[in-house]
């Protein structure tokens, strides 16, 4: 009966990403979520562009950077999209900050390569790794000042991993290893996953692992626990 169950439920996931699929094709949209299609299908053909109306994050990242004129420093930051305007923005700075950035979505790599080689100021100082975050380690990644982990509980996948080295738990323990003295990370109230992100940082905060510092907007600043 189990095994029948989940041959069945394996079926419905099946069926579900073909209409999903067929609607991302006939839409000429990008597909959103992984889940939603596969990691593969997301992969190459997901992306973002800016729409400030339906995901402002990056835009008040920027607008956060500006406030408190942070600048030389080291940046995580969890979901480029293909506007890639963090890293547009912040060349304007009289001392950009070094930025990493990340994305899973071959497309959103792509328009960051024809972005830095019009002009290749960009990748002076923004950087953009072309890889699931969950493959991350501590050895892959310096330590950091400002991490955005907007996308928290958005993009696990608990099929994918044998490829990866984290859950939704160990990546944010992770980054919190990373994180300098007085260093902040930041999450997106607004995003897809927060329904899953959020009683994850309550938890954090709970055992004394990060604590919050300030609301902006709709992003929410915590720093490391002593």
């Amino acid at each position: 009966m189990v095994t029948s169950i989940r041959k069945t439920v394996r079926g419905i996931v099946f069926t579900n990403r073909h209409l999903a699929r067929l609607y991302y094709f006939l839409s000429f949209s990008r597909p959103v979520l992984p889940q939603w299609v596969g990691a593969d299908y997301y992969r190459e053909k997901s992306s973002w562009g800016l729409q400030p109306e339906r995901c402002p994050c990056d835009l008040e990242l920027v607008e956060y950077l500006q406030k408190y004129n942070i600048q030389d420093q080291t940046i995580f930051h969890f979901g480029t999209g293909s506007h890639h305007i963090l890293g547009l923005e912040n060349q304007k700075f009289s001392q950009p900050n070094e930025i990493i950035g990340i994305t899973a979505s071959a497309p959103e790599h792509q328009e960051y390569v024809r972005l830095s080689l019009k002009d290749r100021l960009l990748s002076k100082y923004y950087k953009v790794l072309c890889t699931d975050i969950y493959t991350l380690t501590d050895r892959s990644l310096p330590m950091l000042d400002v991490i955005s982990l907007f996308h928290l509980g958005e993009f696990y996948m608990p099929e994918e991993a044998h490829f990866l080295h984290h859950n939704e738990e160990s990546l944010l323990a992770m980054f919190l290893s990373k994180l300098n003295p007085n260093g902040k990370i930041l999450f997106y109230t607004k995003s897809i996953g927060w329904g899953h992100a959020k009683p994850m940082i309550e938890s954090f905060v709970k055992q004394g692992k990060m604590h919050k510092i300030e609301e902006y907007k709709n992003l929410l600043v915590y720093t490391k626990g002593s």
